[in-house]
Formats: structure tokens, sequence, C-alpha cells
């Protein structure tokens, strides 16, 4: 359940953020999209599997993995049960993950070398450091961000954007209580930027609590508020499981589905 919230958290947790010029520098080190596409000479008049995957040895030894995964595209539009193009393209996926990590992380280095009360840079760090298994070194940077949205907060109880950020970071350590605790405070303010995002993950959050009739509950308002999530829908479709209502889940799941294909 990704990618409707705009949100920035650490890979395989719930959210992620943008808040930013800075976040933006973060987004775009951890994107690494923009290599550009092999040229056409490049090509050369061969097309099959072996030229492929010779291309893409070489573009992968030079580190170039974007090109090396592009390469492997090509091996498998020839050959889609190409096993050996699948895993190679696995490896140079994980490569390229790790280089825009890396990145990320010098980049919110450098920002809190300048100014170490960026909560956002501190939450960024945290997601490059759990996107590198640096297991520790990310709570602790999560905890760092939730400090100071808490300096924050005493001055300004009402700020509705650092509640939203202090339940990503609690999200992102897992600690689904306190991450519903700062999601309930967004939706009590009604901070409207972020209210539809809040009811969603508040839902999600529930649900992993085992609270499964308050995250039907939740479910229903983040649909209200949102009635073309896809993400919703298919949180409303786990939670029906969940309570055995399987007939209902099924059609949660296909709305989920059917909103995820564009139709």
């Amino acid at each position: 359940m990704k990618g409707e919230n705009g949100s920035f958290a650490a890979p395989g947790g719930l959210l992620k953020s943008r808040a930013g010029a800075r976040s933006v520098l973060v987004l775009i080190a951890l994107a690494s999209l923009c290599i550009p596409a092999l040229a056409e000479e490049d090509v050369g008049v061969e097309n099959t599997t072996d030229y492929w995957l010779n291309i893409a040895y070489g573009l992968s030894a030079n580190g170039s993995y974007e090109e090396a995964i592009q390469a492997y595209d090509k091996v498998l539009e020839i050959d889609p049960s190409n096993y050996t193009a699948l895993i190679n393209k696995g490896h140079a996926l994980q490569y390229r993950a790790l280089d825009s990590y890396n990145r990320a992380l010098e980049i919110t280095n450098e920002i809190l070398e300048e100014n170490p009360d960026d909560a956002l840079a501190w939450q960024g760090k945290g997601a490059a450091l759990s996107g590198l298994n640096r297991q520790g070194e990310d709570d602790q940077a999560y905890v760092k961000a939730v400090e100071v949205l808490n300096q924050t907060l005493e001055n300004n109880p009402s700020d509705g954007e650092a509640w939203f950020l202090k339940g990503e970071n609690y999200a992102n350590m897992h600690d689904a209580e306190a991450a519903l605790a700062a999601y309930e405070k967004v939706i009590e303010l009604n901070y409207t930027p972020r209210i539809k995002v809040a009811w969603l993950t508040k839902a999600i959050l529930l649900a992993e609590l085992q609270r499964c009739d308050e995250a039907l509950q939740a479910s229903n308002m983040a649909i209200e508020l949102s009635p073309n999530s896809a993400s919703a829908w298919s949180t409303k479709g786990y939670v029906l499981n969940e309570l055995g209502r399987h007939a209902e889940a099924d059609e949660a799941f296909a709305r989920a589905e059917k909103l995820e294909c564009g139709s």
C-alpha cells in the first residue's frame, strides 16, 4: 500500500514525505532515474540475447547500472524467461539502489552540517540508512527527527505538519501506537494538506494492530475523502478479509485493482 500519499519513508516502511527544496534533492538522489538511455548507435546490427547480455555485463562492470538494466530488458524482450537476465537485472537494481541511498546520505549529512535542527533531513537520513540496511543507525536518525519536531510542537502545538512528520518517523521505527497518536492529532486539527493521508495511514496502522473494526471505519473515511484511492480500497479489502467478510473484501480488492489499472 503505497504511492498515493506523497510520503518519504524508509524502504519497506509505511510512509515517505516531501517538504521543500531540500527534500526534493533527497528524492532526486533516491530516484536516480536520470541516466541517459542507450544511444541508437550502441545497438549495432545484432539483436540476440547473447549480444545484449554482453552489453549488459560490460555496463555493469563499469558501474552503469541504469543502462545495464536497459540492456537486460532488451534480453527479456527477446526471451522473457531468460533467468540469467532476470537474476542479473535484480543485482543491477540492487546496486543502483545502493548508489542512490549513499548519495542521499551524503546530501542529508551536508544539510545537517549546516542546520542540525532540520527534522526532514534527519528523516531523510534515516530512510537512506534504512536502505543501506544500517539498522540501529536509522532509528537514531528518526529519533533525532522526533526530538526536533517536539521542539517545534512545544512552540506551536497546532502545527499539523509537525504532527504529520512525527507520525511518519514513528511509523518508520515501526512504533504503530506512537505513530497512530500523531496521525490522530493531524485529524483532530483538521490539517487539510495531510488529512487524506492521515485517515489512510490511521486505517493501515489500526489494521496492523488488529483493531479491525476501527480500521474499517478509518478506511471508509479515507475512501469518502479519496474515492479513487487504490490504497484506501485495498486497505479496506484487507480489513474486511481479516473480519471474515470475504465477498466484500473481494469487491474492495477488485475496485483497487481497477483503479491501479486506470480504468
